[in-house]
């Protein structure tokens, strides 16, 4: 487990890390288990750390001091922090089978987030339906660059599939064909020469 739900929507859910200041990395493949088996997948599309609105900031006395020396002067200071990350909902299990659509209904609150293994990318990734729903805006990153770091973080899962990338490459092009910059902004990113 990586997370627990702390919001929820049609589109995806925001989740608190386990692990103050490592949310998962941008493109990451996570999933939120129903009744103990997998249901809801998503991709990780923005993570931060800030203050707990909900309890009070205390300042530091000067704005020159870097964050790491004053908690570790002050360890209860690390309790006002909290790490999120936001994934979109880009697939669900029907009966068993697998859809890279939006799922009827979003994950429910307090559900817990886990990484997918190397062997679930593999399957989750073997259909490129889902680039579309990664393709529609993201609240803070583009949506290219979610894309870009999701290529590049399954085809490092699935042992450097030249392959399977470019079979990606393809499926991104014939979807943003109309959109020249956005395209090339992609293609850029997933070349692993670069």
């Amino acid at each position: 487990m990586i997370g627990e739900i702390v919001e929820t929507s049609t589109l995806g859910f925001r989740a608190e890390s386990l692990t103050l200041h490592q949310p998962p990395p941008l493109g990451e493949l996570v999933k939120v288990q129903r009744d103990g088996e997998d249901y809801w997948y998503a991709v990780v599309v923005y993570g931060t750390t800030s203050a707990d609105l909900g309890r009070r900031v205390v300042r530091r006395a000067t704005p020159e001091v870097r964050d790491e020396a004053v908690y570790r002067e002050h360890p209860q200071l690390a309790r006002l922090l909290q790490t999120v990350f936001e994934a979109r909902l880009v697939g669900w299990k029907d009966e068993g089978r697998v859809r890279q659509t939006l799922p009827p209904a979003p994950p429910p609150l307090h559900y817990s987030v886990y990484v997918c293994s190397a062997e679930e990318v593999a399957a989750f990734t073997r259909h490129f339906y889902y680039f579309r729903l990664l393709l529609e805006p993201a609240l803070e990153v583009p949506a290219e660059q979610v894309l870009a770091a999701h290529v590049r973080r399954v085809y490092m899962q699935r042992g450097y599939d030249d392959e399977w990338l470019a079979a990606a490459a393809r499926e991104i092009a014939g979807l943003l064909k109309s959109d020249h910059a956005r395209l090339m902004s992609v293609l850029y990113a997933i070349d692993p020469e670069r």
